[in-house]
């Protein structure tokens, strides 16, 4: 395995590998929508070229792990713009849903943030040990600029179980209207891990 920094070509692969994950929140797998909303989620996650890495082997790219820091912006909002015409109404009423979920909940968890904190905005692996790996490799960065905390929000289709595992401590817990239905509550939930040595 060998930790480089995120190739922006794969964006495309990892939005197929969140589509395996989050994309069934969007309808069918291989959708339309489906297949726009992660290569958005993608991209809206995606912030400097210096906080993105990815773990490889001779397979390809098996995790990725982004972070941002607050005041850091990018270029999604504008792309997702971009590809609301190739989508149905509805379709594109999903989409602008989804996108003032993902904005909604990260000003909620910017409100909760420490000073000197980052936010894990993006964290997906494929095989076991790598995004630990990359993790581990992305916390460093983080320590060598100085930073103290690292947050994330992650909600109920994801693996949360893992960040209690590893070292991270529960900050709280919401309900997601855009998700829950009247059998299922879909939540979401806040971490954070104290990173300085």
């Amino acid at each position: 395995m060998e930790i480089k920094p995120f190739n922006q070509g794969n964006i495309d692969l990892v939005a197929e590998m969140a589509e395996g994950v989050w994309g069934k929140n969007q309808g069918a797998h291989g959708s339309a929508v489906a297949r726009i909303f992660c290569q958005y989620l993608t991209r809206y996650y995606l912030y400097s070229a210096d906080l993105a890495l990815q773990a490889e082997d001779e397979d390809g790219m098996q995790a990725i792990a982004f972070a941002w820091l607050p005041g850091e912006t990018n270029s999604a909002a504008t792309w997702l713009r971009n590809q609301l015409p190739a989508v149905t109404d509805d379709e594109q009423q999903k989409l602008l849903t989804n996108e003032r979920y993902l904005m909604r909940t990260d000003e909620e968890l910017l409100s909760k943030m420490l000073p000197n904190s980052a936010k894990l905005s993006f964290f997906i692996s494929k095989k076991k040990g790598y995004g630990t790996s990359v993790l581990n490799a992305l916390i460093e960065r983080l320590r060598k600029r100085g930073i103290e905390w690292l947050y994330l929000w992650t909600d109920s289709s994801c693996n949360w179980q893992y960040y209690p595992k590893h070292g991270f401590e529960f900050v709280g817990e919401a309900k997601v209207p855009e998700y829950s239905t009247d059998e299922e509550e879909y939540t979401n939930q806040i971490y954070r891990k104290h990173i300085k040595i």
